[in-house]
């Protein structure tokens, strides 16, 4: 969620909806990983599970502290942020975005757990590969609907959210829990 937030209001609608196209993706990459076996192969070999929540505390932290630097930077810059300024920010291809939303889900060993723990009990009564791309595709469509209408909400707030004040403090705040998140899904 913090992901989206901070896209939305730095990078715009477009990026924002490439990062909720991203999480969708790598949302049908778990449920196939589950509905295949190879997530139970991940979690049962400790080492492999170790690498799995390492690599997704670590993309967390990095996403964390590049958020957390872009926050100090517009607080402490001197010059006024416009409506129309054209900044690097701005140029964030959508590729780039879906792909942040992608690793972000895709490394998430809560995610893991959801379609490893719960995902089976669901398939439990029959129905099989179909059925278990059926719950996919719900699980899919409500992470969607959810998040684009965030999106949607947060857009029509950009331009008072992009004030250099407001901006900074979002920027750090996302970049702070996305950093929390990296260690709780560490150590936790």
């Amino acid at each position: 969620m913090a992901l989206i937030i901070d896209n939305a209001v730095r990078l715009g609608k477009k990026n924002a909806f490439a990062n909720v196209l991203g999480l969708c993706t790598a949302t049908y990459a778990h449920g196939a990983f589950s509905i295949l076996g190879v997530s139970a192969i991940v979690l049962n070999n400790k080492t492999l599970f170790f690498l799995v929540k390492l690599m997704g505390s670590c993309y967390l932290l990095y996403i964390g502290i590049k958020s957390i630097k872009s926050g100090i930077n517009t607080l402490n810059s001197k010059e006024i942020i416009q409506k129309n300024e054209k900044n690097t920010e701005a140029k964030v291809k959508f590729l780039t975005s879906y792909v942040d939303g992608f690793m972000t889900q895709i490394l998430n060993p809560k995610v893991s757990m959801f379609y490893i723990a719960a995902f089976p009990k669901f398939l439990a009564s029959g129905g099989g590969h179909k059925k278990g791309f059926e719950l996919v595709t719900i699980h899919s469509f409500n992470i969607f609907a959810w998040f684009t209408l965030m999106t949607i909400f947060i857009s029509f707030a950009r331009t008072t959210l992009k004030k250099k004040k407001i901006k900074g403090c979002i920027n750090s705040a996302t970049g702070t829990v996305l950093s929390l998140f990296s260690f709780f899904i560490f150590f936790g």
